[in-house]
């Protein structure tokens, strides 16, 4: 149970705030590597898919 709600709270609770701290450090610019990365669709697809299935198996693995 709290494996299960450490992954549905505290991962994207974490991920906001280290975005958030990014826009802040940064003025509002993205990243370089974020900026490159938006102008091709297919790989911000591919790595939303990608990061979905690596939570998955990180939840699979802490299930165990």
């Amino acid at each position: 149970m709290s494996t299960d709600l450490f992954l549905a709270l505290v991962i994207p609770l974490l991920l906001l705030l280290v975005a958030t701290w990014i826009m802040e450090r940064t003025q509002g610019r993205w990243p370089a590597w974020l900026e490159r990365l938006s102008r091709h669709q297919a790989w911000v697809w591919n790595a939303g898919i990608g990061l979905i299935i690596l939570l998955s198996l990180l939840r699979f693995l802490l299930g165990r």
